[in-house]
């Protein structure tokens, strides 16, 4: 025993002459613009515009009110973003006309100005979209069982299939949602109202590992979960109720079909949070000219599944 300890004393000796502190200089970089702005198919565009800072800098971001952001197609002046007054502390968003709304295959170029800083451009497309086929169910397919003392689980397997799948850029991303009747418990055919809330989902271990979590609504799918031609994404809805009270009514998938860049800058997002310690980190993709950020488009849709009668 006498001997075993001496050996684990010597080891820890060891182990603690190996450490040893590093300093490390990161390089100081001058201010910049940064702006994020993501948009679709018929709806304005929205970009967040502030000032980058230090990466020591915890407090919160500066942004700036002397901005001159504008949209152009083809080098031709398209539209100058307005001040979204909402926040009466801070100017954040800078928001489009309300007739000028987002089209699919248009070639959108993106210009900030705000003085004292290099100013920023980008450019981006809204892509074409690839939508699912149609999902129908029957009562065979869906399970139900205990939850806890007051719940049930209902799921529901969803098999989402392209229509097609495109030679390249495997671009996507998905949300679930739920619907649920509510109703009195004597008179079940009477609804009372609905409620609209997150669908779980469950996933085969691979597919799993190709989802990703990102600050947007959505799950982001991994441009390697199609790279053996499949055109199906398998998961199982999990939706809690309440018997007696409550029956789950509907599905709602959303659909993406996203721009290279939203995809990439979202992706490289996803992996900040996911280097091992002694990794290299992976850099945030960046396609904002002179400044950071992201100006990124994708289309969309919205499939409505019925949930049979169980």
């Amino acid at each position: 025993m006498r001997i075993y300890l001496i050996a684990i004393a010597f080891f820890g000796l060891l182990l603690a002459r190996c450490a040893r502190e590093t300093i490390i200089e990161l390089p100081e970089e001058p201010p910049k613009l940064v702006a994020i702005c993501h948009f679709t198919d018929g709806q304005h565009f929205r970009a967040k515009i502030s000032i980058s800072k230090p990466v020591n800098d915890a407090g919160k971001p500066y942004f700036p009110d002397d901005v001159d952001a504008t949209l152009s197609i083809n080098g031709n002046f398209w539209d100058r973003l307005r001040p979204d007054t909402t926040d009466k502390e801070n100017i954040t968003y800078w928001e489009s006309n309300q007739v000028k709304i987002a089209r699919s295959e248009v070639q959108y170029s993106f210009s900030v100005r705000v003085s004292g800083y290099p100013t920023i451009t980008s450019s981006s497309k809204i892509p074409a979209h690839v939508p699912l086929q149609p999902v129908l169910l029957t009562t065979g397919d869906i399970t139900v069982s205990p939850l806890n003392e007051t719940l049930n689980e209902l799921r529901v397997p969803l098999a989402l299939r392209l229509t097609q799948l495109p030679a390249d850029n495997h671009y996507f991303a998905f949300n679930l949602t739920h619907e649920t009747n509510v109703y009195d418990p004597a008179d079940p055919s009477q609804v009372d109202f609905t409620e609209e809330g997150s669908t779980n989902f469950l996933a085969d271990g691979r597919t799993f590992s190709l989802l990703h979590d990102i600050p947007e609504p959505v799950v982001l799918v991994n441009e390697n979960f199609w790279a053996d031609g499949r055109q199906t994404l398998l998961l199982i809805a999990r939706i809690p109720f309440i018997p007696g009270t409550e029956r789950p009514n509907r599905i709602f998938v959303e659909w993406r079909t996203l721009s290279p860049e939203f995809y990439r800058y979202h992706l490289s997002l996803s992996r900040q949070g996911g280097n091992l310690p002694l990794n290299d980190p992976d850099a945030v993709f960046n396609n904002i000219l002179d400044g950071y950020g992201n100006f990124s488009g994708y289309s969309v849709s919205i499939d409505t599944i019925q949930i049979p009668q169980f």
